[in-house]
């Protein structure tokens, strides 16, 4: 049996982990933008690919993170509501898929970060190569 408050002591980590992904969807934004304001050059475009490929990253991350802290906000209530009744499994059933899905939001933001130091290491060699 589960305690109704368990879900709702994770929501503040839940918080930070969204609103850091928040942050970094708003940089790597500018830096798109910032590329995009002039025509490119096909490295650019390139980095600039690979950029939007790593906004969608980091935008299904922090949708799974949504949809996590929706799950734990009803896994919590659920679990005050029917407090030790024969269907108190849909409430740690609610747990459990939060939980999943924290799990793949973070794996996709593991990724995401090994992906953004290629990009970055690109930009290097190519800035030390073309001078």
């Amino acid at each position: 049996m589960q305690e109704w408050y368990l879900p709702i002591t994770i929501l503040p980590g839940l918080g930070m982990l969204i609103l850091s992904t928040t942050n970094q969807m708003m940089t790597l934004s500018g830096e798109i933008g910032k590329i995009l304001e002039a025509k490119c050059t096909p490295f650019q475009h390139r980095i600039s690919d690979q950029k939007i490929a790593q906004l969608g990253l980091l935008t299904r991350a922090s949708v799974l993170l949504y949809a996590a802290t929706g799950f734990y906000v009803l896994s919590g209530i659920l679990g005050a509501v029917l407090n030790e009744g024969s269907y108190n499994y849909i409430a740690s059933s609610a747990l459990y898929l939060g939980t999943i899905l924290v799990f793949i939001a973070l794996v996709l933001l593991i990724i995401y970060g090994f992906k953004a130091v290629g990009i970055r290491k690109e930009q290097h060699f190519h800035n030390h190569s073309h001078k």
